[in-house]
C-alpha cells in the first residue's frame, strides 16, 4: 500500500465513532426508561441500532450517499432526543444522487458541529438542515444551521485544528473529513465553512459524482472509479 493510501486509512481510522457518544446515549436511554419515557427510549434505541449498522457498513469505507445520509439522520435522532427537542432538523436531497458514493462518516461530524457550537446558546428554536444537491456537475451536501454563527478565527481553527476527543461529542473533527475527502478524491475536493454572526452556519462537503462501478483507491473491496 502506498503512502497515500497509509494516510487514507490512518484518517480513516482516527474518524472512528468515540465511545463517549455510545456512553452518553445509552445513560439517556437508561434514564428515560427510568423516568417512564418508553416511546422515547423504543425510538433511540431503534436509531442507535441503524447508526450502527450503517457505521459498520460491512467493512467498506465509501457507502452510498443514501445510506450516509440515513446515518446522518439516525444521529440527529438521537441528538435531538437527547437535548429535548432543543432544535428541529430536516433533510432535502435530490433523488437523483443518492446512488452516488460517498466516504463514510463524513457528514456526522459536520452535524456535530453544528449541535455543539451552532446550537450553543439556542433554547428551543434550533433549526438544522441538510441540504444535497448538484452544482457544477459536482455533489454539494450542505448543512445548516440557525445559530448563533462564528467568527473568522474560529472558522480557522475548526479547519486546521482536529477537535479533542470530549464527552461533548464524537471528537472526529471537520478537518479530518476535509482531508480524508481530499485524499481521496483530490485537493479541489473537501470542506467549506461560511458563518455570519447572529445568523448562523453552513458546511460544505463537495465531491465528485461517482457510481459503484468506478475504481477510488487501490483496496479490492472498495473498487470504484471515475
Amino acid at each position: 500500500m502506498n503512502g497515500k493510501n497509509e494516510k487514507w486509512r490512518k484518517n480513516l481510522w482516527q474518524s472512528q465513532i468515540n465511545p463517549h457518544f455510545l456512553y452518553n446515549t445509552l445513560d439517556s436511554i437508561i434514564w428515560m426508561i427510568q423516568s417512564g419515557e418508553y416511546k422515547g427510549a423504543e425510538q433511540m434505541v431503534s436509531s442507535l441500532a441503524k447508526f450502527f449498522r450503517i457505521s459498520l457498513s460491512q467493512g467498506k469505507d465509501i457507502i452510498p450517499l443514501e445510506k450516509e445520509l440515513e446515518h446522518a439522520t439516525s444521529y440527529l435522532a438521537i441528538q435531538n432526543i437527547r437535548f429535548k427537542d432543543k432544535f428541529e432538523f430536516s433533510v432535502q436531497a435530490d433523488k437523483k444522487l443518492l446512488h452516488y458514493l460517498c466516504p463514510k462518516l463524513s457528514i456526522q461530524p459536520l452535524l456535530e458541529n453544528a449541535i455543539y457550537h451552532g446550537m450553543e446558546g439556542v433554547y428551543d428554536d434550533g433549526e438544522i438542515t441538510i441540504s444535497v444537491y448538484e452544482k457544477d456537475n459536482l455533489i454539494h451536501i450542505d448543512v445548516s444551521d440557525n445559530g448563533l454563527g462564528m467568527p473568522e478565527k474560529v472558522v480557522e481553527y475548526i479547519m486546521h485544528n482536529r477537535v479533542v476527543s470530549s464527552k461533548r461529542g464524537s471528537g472526529i473533527g471537520v478537518r479530518n473529513v476535509d482531508e480524508r475527502i481530499k485524499l481521496i478524491y483530490g485537493e479541489q475536493y473537501g470542506v467549506t465553512i461560511e458563518s455570519e454572526l447572529d445568523e448562523g452556519t453552513t458546511a460544505t462537503i463537495i465531491i465528485p459524482k461517482l457510481e459503484e462501478t468506478a475504481e477510488i483507491n487501490s483496496d479490492e473491496s472498495n473498487k470504484t472509479k471515475l
